[in-house]
């Protein structure tokens, strides 16, 4: 047994040092685990597992870092529970449920500044900033970025200090701030380089190369012949695939659409072959468009058939976006109609008022003498206006009926999304790899958030029904954020935290959360008043 826990010692320390570990080196870790006691060395490992797993088999990463986190809450090992919250985190990261990803994030944040471990807590920096540059908040997310390289230079975490280089290069691109871009890219190449990261090495001449292309500089093609031979060296079909896109893109842009057919082609086939759907969509987009300029307008049919094709298997959550929104729509409708009944009842009402004081005015002063049967027609008329009162009410409690419905439709919508998501991940490890591929596309498209334009939409018909609102609102309390005046609108229609949850997306925790602190805002703390009931007077 010694001799195992020699070979375990020593791949330890290979990877302290920077050493980038193979396949077979991964493998020797996962059998030295049966010869482990059950201890925080065992801990250390099972988290080593599941990180170097992001390189080979990232869907294996959740078994190792549940066993982690259970051994560490069983030893009440706070490192190695912060640890197993980062691998997990980046599990769900890679199948694209961003909301639990970013949960175990925190958690592992929280528990780093405990126990003052500032790597710890620059690598959690780094992570939450991952997790919103996917949600295109570039702003937020450089702001961790930015967080996490400064610990790693007062660390002289020479590794870090080059990730996030390249990773705050990615957000000055999307930005359009070109030259800080590569001056990010070139200081992590630089860096990466003298500790010979041969994937970063990759990641970085394929991001300067894209870098070089959006701007229209010819050197992007050395950068992008750069990144396909370490690719090809280590097998990597996805960024090979990758590359050969980015290859024959160039090529197209460039106007030399022969030399970009074979690159598109191998992009289209080892994309297909892999099932990586956005490569393939993006290289039959691409040779769709050279056929088309070299006039071969049946080949380029063909690949723009296949586009449209991917293309609409990719629109399962542009899809369900649209089903949102319009049932947003069809809600706030029924709101509008229901105050517009309302406002018919109290004007209908007053015309009532008004007839009828007509009626006896004209019968006291020129009809005294038909006294009865003025008095008669007067019941008529009541007894008129009671049935149409009643007929006015029982609509409006068909469309409240309805109103409840539609929620309640929506909250089961919502519900049935998060069941399939959830028996689909549990699921997986009994799929083929390539249908598991496929699962997690589903699972990412499933777990997206709702579209922008949803909220949108519902502020402009709340504001037609409510149309000061807002006003009165900030009058009152000017210090309330956007997401707290959006969480009072939901209010103002006394709708629940479930509700709002299936509208919005986020958990029911997380609504509580908001409502709590929102209640503590508005002063209300120790008064004995709901929320909505104190919204419900502005």
């Amino acid at each position: 047994m010694r001799w195992h826990y020699l070979i375990l010692l020593i791949v330890v320390f290979m990877s302290k040092t920077g050493f980038v570990l193979g396949q077979q080196n991964l493998d020797s870790l996962i059998n030295s685990l049966q010869y482990m006691d059950d201890d925080t060395n065992k801990v250390i490992v099972l988290n080593r597992v599941a990180d170097k797993l992001i390189y080979a088999d990232y869907e294996k990463i959740r078994r190792y870092a549940e066993d982690a986190l259970l051994l560490s809450e069983e030893l009440d090992y706070k490192n190695g529970i912060a640890k197993s919250y980062n691998n997990l985190g980046i599990f769900y990261r890679e199948v694209g449920v961003y909301d639990q990803a970013i949960d175990y994030f925190f958690k592992s944040l929280k528990i780093m500044e405990e126990i003052d471990n500032q790597a710890g807590i620059a690598r959690s920096y780094n992570l939450i900033g991952i997790i919103y540059y996917y949600l295109t908040n570039y702003d937020l997310s450089l702001e961790y970025y930015n967080k996490a390289l400064e610990i790693n230079k007062r660390q002289n975490d020479v590794k870090w200090i080059a990730g996030n280089y390249n990773n705050v290069g990615m957000i000055y691109k999307e930005k359009g701030e070109y030259e800080k871009a590569l001056m990010c890219y070139n200081r992590s190449l630089k860096m990466s380089q003298v500790q010979n990261n041969q994937n970063w090495i990759a990641n970085n001449y394929g991001n300067i190369g894209n870098l070089f292309l959006q701007m229209g500089k010819p050197e992007a093609i050395g950068y992008f012949e750069k990144r396909l031979k370490i690719k090809s060296e280590q097998g990597d079909s996805s960024g090979i695939a990758s590359v050969n896109h980015s290859i024959g893109t160039y090529y197209n842009q460039f106007g030399k659409y022969e030399e970009a057919l074979p690159y598109l082609q191998k992009s289209y086939d080892l994309a297909k072959r892999k099932s990586i759907r956005y490569t393939s969509r993006n290289a039959a987009s691409e040779l769709s468009e050279a056929y088309e300029q070299l006039g071969d307008y049946e080949n380029a049919y063909i690949f723009f058939v296949l586009l449209n094709k991917i293309s609409d298997s990719l629109n399962i959550v542009e899809n369900s976006q649209k089903i949102t929104q319009l049932k947003m729509q069809h809600d706030y409708k029924i709101n509008q109609q229901l105050a517009e009944v309302e406002y018919q009842k109290t004007e209908m009402y007053y015309f009532a008022i008004a007839g009828v004081l007509i009626v006896i005015l004209l019968i006291v002063l020129l009809f005294y003498g038909k006294q009865r049967a003025r008095s008669r027609q007067h019941v008529l008329e009541r007894d008129r206006l009671e049935l149409e009162n009643i007929s006015l009410q029982e609509d409006l409690d068909l469309k409240n009926t309805e109103l409840q419905e539609n929620v309640k439709f929506l909250v089961t919508k919502n519900e049935m999304i998060s069941g399939v998501t959830k028996k689909l991940v549990d699921a997986k490890p009994n799929f083929t790899p390539e249908n598991k591929r496929v699962i997690n596309e589903i699972i990412m498209e499933l777990q997206i958030s709702i579209d922008s334009d949803v909220w949108q939409d519902f502020e402009l018909r709340f504001k037609q029904i409510h149309h000061d609102f807002y006003i009165q609102l900030n009058l009152k309390f000017p210090a309330l954020t956007p997401n707290e005046q959006k969480l009072c609108a939901f209010l103002r229609l006394n709708m629940s935290s479930r509700e709002i949850s299936a509208i919005t997306n986020q958990s029911i925790k997380s609504i509580e959360t908001a409502r709590t602190r929102l209640r503590k805002k508005l002063g209300l703390s120790n008064q004995k008043i709901t929320l909505s009931e104190f919204i419900s007077r502005f």
